[in-house]
């Protein structure tokens, strides 16, 4: 059999209009580039580590500050319900003891009342007495004496056989002992150096070569 060539079916044509193509419209009509936040960006990596750290360390405060509240409170109300519970036994014990007779403050003193405080004995100051003073120069000698006050002024209360009067001052001036002042030898004056001159040196060598010749002139004599 030979084959048969079929044509592909025609599309059918829509009833509806055709649709109308939309332009299509960007919302953004232009991009800048900031280069102040990107340098921001870029040399800001350390300062906002920095800030995250800073602010751990306060939300990490805040919190410690809320448990140690929380904690006060607590103990707060543990104190408050043993010293309600303290009173309560106390009062249990006071119970029990007024309905036994029981006197809870036997133990205690007795009031004799109010006793009358015993007055110091007064103290006998030394009287007819003498003291001495002693300063940088000079010394003084303080005679005390008993004497009675009266209408007529002070009197004294022993009569002594020499008319002293109530107080002597004696000024003695002391002699200071005069130290001699230790002589010391006189040190002797160091002669000044010099340097010699040429001449001062020749004349010096040509006496000491006058001197070894007279020396060994002596010697060969001897010999």
């Amino acid at each position: 059999m030979e084959p048969v060539i079929f044509n592909p079916p025609r599309p059918k044509k829509s009833v509806l209009p055709p649709a109308k193509k939309r332009k299509t419209t960007h919302k953004i009509e232009e991009i800048n580039f900031d280069f102040e936040k990107r340098a921001d960006y870029l040399t800001g990596f350390h300062k906002r580590k920095v800030a995250r750290i800073k602010q751990a360390q306060a939300e990490a405060e805040k919190k410690a500050k809320e448990e140690r509240i929380a904690l006060r409170k607590q103990l707060r109300e543990e104190r408050k319900q043993e010293l309600q519970e303290h009173v309560e036994a106390v009062n249990a014990l006071l119970q029990v003891s007024k309905t036994s007779g029981m006197d809870v403050d036997g133990d205690e003193e007795a009031w004799n009342g109010i006793e009358e405080d015993v007055a110091p004995e007064p103290v006998d100051h030394e009287v007819d007495h003498e003291e001495e003073y002693v300063d940088e120069d000079k010394y003084t000698t303080v005679t005390v004496e008993a004497v009675d006050i009266s209408k007529d002024g002070l009197q004294k209360l022993v009569d002594h056989e020499d008319s002293e009067t109530a107080e002597e001052v004696e000024v003695k001036p002391v002699e200071k002992e005069t130290k001699e002042k230790k002589k010391w030898p006189k040190k002797e004056k160091k002669k000044k150096f010099r340097y010699e001159s040429k001449a001062e040196r020749r004349i010096t060598r040509e006496k000491q070569k006058a001197a070894k010749k007279g020396r060994a002139g002596a010697r060969r004599g001897n010999d």
